[in-house]
């Protein structure tokens, strides 16, 4: 919806994502991650191509070691594009502050899909790397440009259906 230089992509499905991850994968010589049959999806945690990160994953690289509420500061308006902020649209990727791993736009912006379904989560810093093998949807994280400033914080969870698409939700890729 929202176009202009290094805006994140929005309005993809979780499905998109995973086939975007092999597509690029095999584009760059890069064993795939994903066997993909219809809506039956699983990945081989091991290949070095792209994939969404893990819930886990996420999380650990939007707290960055650190405490903060928000990825990068417990000032929501440092480092989170949302609706009290956002002008009703996306922004390019970097202009607020960065967390401590470097990374920006953890909390707001858009939500990013990650591999797991929504479940009971337990964030015990990496030791439970995937979710359940079902749910009610998706979990995608971060907050969005059109959310209240609570849903960017690193804590906040939510689940879609993976053939949702909409203009607040994208994704961050991974990769071994």
């Amino acid at each position: 919806r929202f176009k202009g230089a290094n805006r994140p992509v929005e309005q993809v499905s979780w499905f998109d994502v995973v086939d975007f991850c092999n597509k690029l994968s095999q584009r760059e010589g890069l064993e795939p991650a994903y066997t993909i049959k219809g809506e039956n999806v699983t990945c081989n945690w091991s290949a070095k191509g792209y994939r969404l990160p893990s819930e886990a994953e996420w999380e650990y690289s939007a707290r960055s070691g650190q405490r903060f509420k928000y990825a990068g500061s417990n000032n929501v308006d440092e480092v989170a594009w949302y609706d009290a902020n956002s002008g009703k649209q996306t922004h390019p990727v970097g202009q607020k502050k960065p967390n401590g791993f470097g990374l920006y736009d953890m909390s707001g912006n858009v939500w990013e899909w990650v591999w797991d379904w929504k479940g009971s989560y337990s964030g015990n810093n990496g030791t439970d790397l995937v979710g359940p093998d079902s749910g009610p949807g998706r979990v995608d994280r971060g907050g969005g440009w059109n959310d209240f400033a609570r849903y960017s914080r690193v804590s906040f969870r939510f689940g879609d259906v993976p053939s949702n698409r909409y203009d607040g939700l994208g994704f961050r890729l991974s990769r071994l």
